[in-house]
């Protein structure tokens, strides 16, 4: 087996073991370990570790942040307003000129989360947040146990490379890209209120799915922010079409469904972690998408409505931000 294969085999099996553990602690959104679990794993062990810890630390911002945000403008539609645009915005900008970004884009992702819940289910907000503490340890927990255990058994080193710190960010930018990097902040901070506003309109599927798929998606100028936009519908598809297949025959089996699980991470892993690769963003998103198809709930699923609407919530987040971009490129 050559090095790539096997790290993927080692993602594979770590969101396996994320979504088992966040089973076993009746997790809410056990989706969230498993998408952890994804995103933490990859061939340098301290660059792992380092984005665990970032992952961690930008949740726990995020709780005080937006426990104080949902404390405070409850109810209150400008309230709420204002609170999604300020941390959308700083969010963003943080997130492109910090050399800890991850913490940024994960603490950012949080308190929107947190505030859209205040909106759409006021009463399941506290919940959710117990919840997700789990499941952010339950995924980084199986990451870092699988690739410690399980990399020197398949002849992988586990020391990592001598300079795994997070790129750093600070960098001067030009006129140009300061103006382009304040553009896409504003974009950021004013997203998740112009979704809402349309989900209330129009009764979107999937609020919250739509919110973070968009916020996520942004990038440091708008065109980027397309060309991304369009990679990320594309892993919706690479990732959500066969996760909705194995949801129609494979669900009554756990053993079947782990199989496919590891199976389909495996596969999709070889871009996801070839980072240098100009579409490894479609593998990535391709492993979210297949991610929550194939785990909805503490179990494997049993129907395909949740999937479909999660699927629908992404593909609507990336069309929305597309609409946002294309008119603010108009208009510069």
């Amino acid at each position: 087996m050559d090095p790539d294969f096997r790290h993927s085999v080692i993602t594979g099996l770590s969101c396996w073991l994320a979504a088992l553990l966040a089973f076993s602690l009746q997790c809410d959104n056990p989706w969230w370990a498993v998408i952890s679990a994804w995103i933490i794993s990859g061939p340098d062990p301290r660059a792992s570790l380092l984005k665990a810890a970032l992952r961690v630390a930008g949740t726990a911002g995020a709780y005080v942040v937006a426990w104080e945000c949902v404390r405070q403008v409850a109810g209150n539609p400008v309230g709420e307003a204002t609170a999604m645009l300020l941390i959308g915005t700083v969010g963003t900008y943080k997130r492109f000129r910090s050399r800890y970004s991850y913490a940024w884009v994960i603490g950012s992702v949080t308190a929107l989360m947190l505030i859209v819940m205040a909106i759409d289910d006021p009463v399941a907000v506290y919940r959710t947040a117990h919840y997700r503490a789990y499941e952010i340890i339950a995924g980084v927990l199986a990451a870092t146990v699988c690739q410690r255990l399980l990399g020197p058994l398949l002849g992988l080193s586990i020391a990592g490379n001598d300079a795994p710190a997070a790129a750093a960010q600070e960098a001067e930018l030009s006129t140009a890209q300061e103006r382009e990097l304040l553009v896409a902040a504003l974009i950021g901070g004013a997203l998740p209120g112009i979704i809402m506003l349309l989900w209330s309109r129009f009764n979107l599927p999937s609020p919250l799915q739509i919110v973070i798929t968009a916020y996520v998606t942004i990038d440091r100028d708008v065109v980027a922010t397309r060309l991304r936009a369009s990679q990320r519908i594309l892993g919706c598809l690479v990732g959500g079409l066969p996760g909705l297949l194995v949801v129609f025959w494979a669900t009554d089996s756990l053993v079947l469904w782990s199989l496919l699980l590891i199976g389909g991470l495996t596969c999709l892993s070889r871009l996801h972690l070839a980072k240098s690769h100009p579409w490894s963003y479609v593998g990535t998103q391709g492993g979210v998408a297949f991610i929550l198809a194939l785990v909805t709930g503490n179990q494997p699923p049993d129907s395909i409505l949740p999937v479909v609407n999660r699927v629908a919530g992404m593909i609507s987040g990336v069309l929305i931000l597309n609409v946002i971009c294309f008119l603010v490129r108009r208009t510069s």
